[in-house]
């Protein structure tokens, strides 16, 4: 049983710096108790009257201040400082090795854990990529990647945290905001790629993002809500680019060569043909 008590006592993680304090004051506490125990079994087996009793107990505090509460906290920094370097290998695992956001393996779980009633998922996706690396290559590409990745952390870091989630397509996974505030940030976000250069001066990189945005309850799976802003990313995408579009607004179909958008729901419909994979 009293081994039971000292590991409720001195089991207990260690997170923070106040969590080393305490830890250090429980460690205290244990040798203080122990050594009282001992001091007065001893001095009650061999009693030398009542000076003596509560000079040893003097000591046996002493002793215990000056060592036990010292050895706690070297002992609770130990834990913490192993207890952040697990958080950080844990961090670098879920993150991706070119942009250094969260990566998809982590998103769905993410998403579980947060207990807000509404959630915002956000889908940015950079615009006709595939050129990039073909005029540029592969090294320039990743650059170009690393500089856009950099962009949205900055714009809409505040949501909520981001993920890449594909080779040129972000989340951002948002709680405490409303549609419209969102919506707010993202089309600045997307004025800022119109205007920025990922190259450099010699040789400038255009780029432009669109983006979808889905609201989604508590009761919506991760699944259900990726399908939802992925349908409103294809609608941005599909409705002329750099733009965006919510999952909870009818899609508006249409065909785009170029930067033009050629056919909408408003024209009458173009003969079918094999939909082009999503850039």
């Amino acid at each position: 049983m009293y081994g039971e008590i000292l590991r409720t006592l001195l089991n207990r993680p260690v997170q923070s710096e106040r969590d080393v304090r305490i830890f250090a004051l429980r460690v205290a506490m244990v040798c203080f108790v122990l050594a009282m125990l001992a001091d007065t079994a001893l001095q009650l087996i061999a009693f030398h009257g009542w000076l003596n009793l509560f000079r040893g107990w003097a000591i046996t505090i002493f002793v215990v201040a000056l060592v036990a509460y010292p050895l706690g906290v070297y002992i609770g920094t130990t834990r913490l400082e192993h207890h952040r370097t697990k958080t950080k290998l844990n961090e670098q695992s879920l993150a991706d090795s070119l942009t250094g956001l969260r990566s998809r393996s982590s998103l769905p779980v993410d998403y579980d854990a947060i207990s807000d009633a509404s959630r915002l998922l956000i889908l940015v996706s950079i615009d006709r990529f595939k050129a990039v690396n073909e005029r540029y290559g592969h090294v320039v590409g990743d650059r170009v990647l690393i500089r856009a990745a950099r962009l949205i952390a900055e714009e809409l870091a505040n949501l909520g945290r981001i993920y890449r989630t594909d080779g040129t397509e972000f989340v951002v996974l948002a709680s405490g905001c409303t549609v419209a505030e969102a919506k707010t940030q993202v089309l600045a976000l997307l004025a800022r790629f119109e205007s920025s250069n990922f190259g450099t001066l010699e040789k400038p990189i255009s780029l432009t993002a669109s983006a979808g945005i889905a609201e989604v309850s508590q009761a919506t799976t991760f699944t259900q809500a990726f399908a939802a802003v992925d349908a409103a990313l294809d609608s941005a995408k599909a409705t002329g680019r750099s733009r965006v579009c919510l999952a909870s607004e009818p899609a508006t179909p249409g065909l785009v060569e170029g930067d033009e958008v050629v056919w909408n729901s408003d024209l009458p419909p173009l003969p079918k043909r094999g939909r082009a994979s999503r850039s």
